[in-house]
């Protein structure tokens, strides 16, 4: 077989064993489920893909029903950021012509918050008013801060660089100011509290387990969109050194952020290194090599019989979860399937 230019040795799902993931991905699927698996094992089609994501998408730009984890299915930004995350992993992006994005942009762009230096809450009171995971619970958040200083204190990467990232990817619909404006704030973050030789760092954590934010994975995962969109051809105000410099600050502890003790990895709780470095592309994994590729082995060793990698807990108590469960697992499995295809790590995919 011919190795792929990322093909990394390792252990590799055998093929009875993608079958049986497929299977249970057109079983318990959403459409947005089947597509992603389509598109990065049948027609890798961009445009195919987007037709099925423009379903998910509202007048108003927003889209709704792409996070699992509750049942509100209206626009709001956290499943925004869901759609980006989908088109941030695609080979070839949509340009910035097409309507979704446009439409997408001008929905991101009206519920910035400049007076917080970000979007504030993601979610929409809806959320709570039907069934939802207690971890995503809308709360009132209209804090106004008087200066630069207390925004960039204040700043929590989560979710939010991703957003900013995707302003950068198509920043030819913004104008210079407005996107010098979205990308200040985690900028500074990372160089103010990220820095090991900055004076604040390590100041403060706007992350409510009191983990400082360097140390929280899901703000990796959004870095990593960040910078990347920050280096992005589309950027028309691409600063390399700029991003240089921010690649140079967070590659200096990378796996500071990841769970390295496999025997902890059971417990559902924490995210493995795969989970945060998901393409052999990033600027990360030459510096995490070893770590993803352990985590990666773990993965296809511990997937279940009926081919999905399941839950290691509940979302919650009642009976209307396990549904929510069953499509999170759909889901997921069809993330890591693509995940694994990208690393070289399914049999016959190159």
């Amino acid at each position: 077989m011919k190795k792929g230019i990322y093909d990394v040795g390792g252990e590799k799902l055998s093929n009875s064993a993608f079958l049986k993931a497929k299977e249970f991905i057109y079983k318990y699927g959403r459409k947005i489920d089947i597509a992603w698996f389509e598109y990065n094992f049948v027609n890798n089609s961009t445009d195919e893909f987007m037709k099925v994501l423009k379903k998910y998408q509202f007048e108003n730009g927003g889209f709704g029903g792409l996070v699992t984890e509750f049942e509100y299915s209206g626009p709001c930004l956290k499943s925004t950021e869901h759609a980006f995350r989908y088109i941030y992993n695609l080979k070839e992006k949509p340009d910035s012509g097409s309507p979704i994005i446009q439409n997408m942009m001008k929905y991101v762009l009206e519920r910035y918050k400049p007076e917080m230096g970000c979007w504030g809450n993601l979610l929409v009171p809806e959320v709570n008013e039907m069934l939802h995971v207690w971890w995503w619970e809308y709360k009132k958040c209209d804090i106004e801060y008087l200066d630069f200083d207390s925004k960039v204190k204040a700043y929590n990467p989560n979710g939010q660089a991703a957003l900013a990232a995707f302003t950068a990817l198509y920043s030819d619909l913004i104008p210079l100011e407005k996107y010098q404006e979205i990308i200040s704030c985690p900028v500074e973050k990372v160089l103010r509290y990220f820095d090991k030789n900055s004076p604040f760092y390590c100041e403060v954590s706007s992350d409510p387990s009191f983990k400082e934010d360097y140390m929280v994975p899901y703000n990796m995962k959004c870095y990593q969109q960040f910078i990347d969109c920050l280096q992005s051809d589309s950027n028309r105000y691409r600063d390399q050194e700029l991003v240089e410099r921010l690649k140079q600050i967070l590659s200096r502890d990378p796996s500071v952020c990841m769970e390295l003790d496999e025997s902890l990895w059971t417990e559902g709780y924490h995210e493995i290194p795969c989970d945060i470095v998901t393409r052999p592309d990033s600027f990360l994994y030459p510096l995490v090599r070893s770590e993803v590729d352990s985590a990666l082995d773990y993965l296809i060793r511990h997937q279940s019989e009926d081919g999905a990698w399941h839950l290691s807990y509940q979302f919650g108590e009642q009976e209307g979860f396990r549904k929510l469960e069953r499509q999170y697992e759909a889901n997921i499995t069809a993330l890591y399937l693509a995940e694994l295809k990208s690393f070289g790590r399914i049999v016959g995919c190159v």
